[in-house]
């Protein structure tokens, strides 16, 4: 009984901790909005003000993108007419590129593909998952570690690949 009542006091907790975090986020995006629209709808605004504005939105982190970003390799041997959802993050000094993409093709071909891009390309395998499909790759270069990572899964109807490319900030 006394197991039962912490992990229903744990669990209520949690919501409480992850309902807080939600409602900030949303309040810090909202005060963002009324900002961008003072600021687009000012009629003083310099030239230099403009020129701001605009780096700024291009400085935003894109998400969901459709098309290779030109830091990720165009050569990757993706699956012909795969549909890749890109997205990116700055993480601990690099930049990641996380594209996934549903495929029709053998799993093994596609997995065996990507690992002969690897290997062809001067990564070298770190860590590799036959069973699942999967394995983790770096090269060094003048800039720093790059990264591969690859992964596939078969979800009976659906087979889907995640590939992650990590490139050192300048």
């Amino acid at each position: 009984m006394k197991k039962f009542i912490t992990v229903l006091c744990l669990s209520f907790a949690l919501c409480i901790f992850l309902v807080a975090c939600g409602s900030d986020e949303e309040k810090s995006n909202s005060e963002a909005d009324t900002q961008e629209d003072v600021n687009a709808s000012s009629t003083d605004e310099t030239d230099t003000d403009k020129a701001e504005n605009e780096q700024d939105d291009d400085a935003a982190p894109d998400e969901d993108e459709t098309a290779l970003p030109e830091e990720v390799p165009s050569d990757l041997p993706f699956p012909a007419g795969a549909d890749l959802q890109v997205q990116s993050y700055d993480t601990a000094g690099h930049k990641q590129y996380v594209v996934s993409f549903s495929f029709s093709d053998e799993i093994d071909g596609v997995y065996n593909t990507f690992k002969e891009y690897a290997e062809n390309n001067g990564y070298d395998i770190i860590t590799e998952d036959n069973e699942n499909n999967g394995f983790e790759s770096m090269k060094e270069s003048d800039a720093g570690q790059t990264t591969l990572g690859v992964t596939f899964s078969d979800m009976e109807s659906v087979k889907i690949g995640t590939v992650s490319f990590a490139i050192p900030l300048e």
